[in-house]
């Protein structure tokens, strides 16, 4: 999930504006946070492999830290790190068949966060509601899914688990067919077992996979290869003037998608957003404009502002 979007964080220093050094050294220390709860989560993963109870308790310990939690940068990130335990709790309870008390726990994810039941969350939901063989409640968050990595392979696992075969193939197949692009990312190489194992008659799917909040789950291992070229793009692009103000970065296209030379890059700056085109090799960048879908030069788009 990680290497597909990277979502940059937007900190307000009130008494240094101005100062890019200080707001990228105020950045790093937030980002060090983070990567150490993600290495503390990846350890409780491992962990909770053995005893997911014992680790249940763990998690309801670091819940109790976090909202006490008084350190500057801990402090930024204590929203996120909430969502992320009340998430991990949530799938340990499903693993050890506490269906429930899981859906009470993506409850706390979702209202006290206030975070949309959609995305993952929402699948998560549906996987609770099929051992629950609430079939209703698991279609009506299905239906709330959106465009999600995996959404199409949990509508997939949906059908198989109300014995509707004919309904699984079609929205499986209909996935590889629209996702040919994205054939090493995990969910085309799931769907695709599954198609293989359809079509030889193996017995149907009862349940539907529950997303894993696990830090260390990559949805596609080979775009991690092209990370040293996303961190260099991210810091051609911090420096730029037009971005001075920028609130999150996404990159909408990568050449392991699309077989292209570059990366097509949205950046969110002072509510407004800018498009790049940067080159893989040269690393060049152009400003693209999406909606006359014309690309040109920095410094002929600056001419033009």
């Amino acid at each position: 999930m990680k290497a597909i979007l990277i979502f940059l964080i937007s900190i307000a220093i009130v008494s240094c504006k101005d100062s890019h050094d200080v707001l990228h050294e105020e950045m790093d220390k937030i980002s060090e946070e983070f990567r150490k709860f993600d290495i503390m989560l990846v350890e409780l993963y491992k962990k909770s492999e053995k005893d997911p109870k014992k680790v249940i308790t763990i998690v309801d310990s670091l819940l109790i830290e976090n909202t006490n939690e008084t350190d500057k940068y801990k402090s930024q990130i204590k929203t996120n790190i909430e969502r992320d335990l009340h998430y991990f709790k949530a799938e340990l309870l499903y693993k050890t068949g506490k269906y429930n008390e899981s859906i009470n726990e993506l409850n706390l994810k979702s209202n006290e966060i206030n975070i949309n039941k959609t995305g993952t969350s929402a699948i998560a939901y549906v996987a609770n509601y099929i051992k629950l063989k609430d079939f209703k409640a698991a279609k009506s968050f299905l239906d709330s899914v959106g465009n999600s990595n995996g959404n199409y392979y949990a509508l997939g696992n949906y059908y198989e688990s109300i014995g509707d075969k004919t309904s699984a193939l079609k929205t499986y197949k209909y996935n590889l067919e629209e996702d040919k692009s994205r054939k090493h990312f995990i969910y085309y190489v799931w769907t695709q077992k599954r198609v293989d194992e359809l079509e030889k008659n193996k017995p149907l799917l009862n349940e539907v996979f529950f997303p894993t909040g696990n830090p260390s789950f990559e949805i596609c291992e080979v775009c991690n290869i092209d990370n040293e070229k996303r961190e260099k793009i991210t810091q051609l692009l911090i420096k730029m003037p037009e971005n001075q103000h920028w609130s999150s970065t996404a990159i909408l296209e990568s050449p392991y998608d699309t077989g292209k030379s570059y990366y097509w890059i949205r950046v969110e700056v002072d509510n407004k957003e800018l498009n790049y085109y940067v080159d893989q090799k040269t690393f060049e960048i152009k400003y693209f404009n999406p909606k006359t879908k014309t690309v040109m030069p920095l410094e002929d788009w600056r001419k033009r502002k």
